[in-house]
């Protein structure tokens, strides 16, 4: 059985403004990548320093490393990743005002398939970085 994890996830409704912005999304899509190879890799907690440090204060790292392995390691082997969705918008309620993407992949798995939903958070620098992380069983 997948097991749901949801940490500091973001819901974008009341409060965010959504645009299109094409360059801001494709960018964050990036920066998933390399955090997701730490998370497929079961490095979770170098995926916990890798993180925003918004998520670093949100989320304690024992309990992200916990979490991260009950819902990733039943999983078994990944079998393929595609990008569904990325949704930009700025001031999301209940996270610091930026600027945020959310990316949701369709990931397949040897145990079953989910979507995985990241938020990620423009840091000062103009990089992104993680804020969320949230699974869903399909």
């Amino acid at each position: 059985m997948i097991r749901f994890i949801a940490v500091a996830a973001l819901a974008f409704g009341l409060g965010a403004c959504t645009e299109s912005n094409p360059e801001a999304e494709r960018a964050a899509h990036l920066a998933t990548e390399p955090w997701l190879g730490l998370m497929d890799a079961g490095d979770y907690e170098q995926c916990w320093h890798a993180a925003s440090p918004w998520f670093r204060e949100s989320v304690a790292l024992d309990a992200w490393v916990a979490k991260a392995h009950e819902a990733r390691d039943p999983l078994g082997d990944l079998r393929s990743r595609q990008l569904l969705t990325t949704t930009y918008a700025t001031n999301p309620m209940g996270a610091p005002n930026g600027a945020y993407t959310v990316v949701v992949y369709d990931s397949r798995w040897q145990a079953g398939d989910i979507f995985e939903t990241l938020s990620m958070q423009r840091q000062p620098d103009g990089s992104w970085q993680l804020a969320g992380y949230h699974v869903r069983e399909q």
